[in-house]
């Protein structure tokens, strides 16, 4: 599958969408389905728009080998509702993720997608905290069982934005943080530390 937004979608549909939904207040199907959708594609945008800049497809790559493998999916009910047990604290680390993926328009973001999805920025915050992990470990699990190289990340990362960006809910939102300069801590200090040290302190490399 080509396009992790369909297996996304899978994963997070029926009961798994009304469990995310209540642990963040939000008690309307289709404002979680709306919400979920909004903050994958961005996620997936800022993981493209990373990984296209200098040497980070490669840096991604490494990341997801270490941190990322997919094996968060193996059980995802027990992740959104903490009862799963995950050997390494930065496969979980969705505020932490969140944080150095977009930076300083972390709370614009959350601002936006609440606004689309109709629910309060706290909910939206806390679904994105909640959702990064699992959209690292969908690109993880698709690096492992298709073999993906650098370019082959690339490619599944811009096969699952660009339908996204012509949705007519998310696509705006999406192609404005696509194509603004300066949109996160990562793009912004590209120039000073370089993409591999903006990586080292996402996911901690030691």
């Amino acid at each position: 599958m080509d396009n992790l937004m369909d297996l996304f979608e899978q994963q997070m549909g029926g009961d798994m969408l009304q469990q995310i939904g209540s642990q963040f207040g939000i008690n309307d199907p289709q404002k979680t389905q709306v919400a979920t959708k909004s903050a994958f594609s961005v996620l997936m945008g800022a993981l493209t728009k990373n990984a296209s800049q200098g040497n980070g497809a490669s840096i991604l790559s490494s990341v997801l080998d270490r941190d990322h493998d997919g094996s968060i999916l193996d059980d995802v009910a027990g992740y959104i509702t903490g009862n799963s047990k995950v050997s390494n604290p930065k496969t979980v680390d969705g505020a932490g993720i969140l944080s150095h993926l977009l930076g300083d328009k972390s709370d614009s973001i959350f601002d936006q997608v609440a606004s689309i999805a109709g629910i309060d920025k706290n909910s939206s915050a806390g679904l994105m905290a909640k959702l990064a992990p699992i959209a690292m470990g969908m690109l993880g699990k698709a690096k492992r069982e298709q073999n993906l190289d650098e370019n082959g990340l690339q490619d599944i990362l811009k096969k699952t934005v660009e339908p996204a960006k012509n949705d007519s809910m998310i696509g705006g939102l999406l192609t404005s943080f696509l194509d603004q300069d300066g949109d996160g801590s990562v793009v912004d200090d590209l120039g000073r530390m370089g993409f591999k040290a903006i990586f080292k302190g996402l996911f901690g490399r030691k």
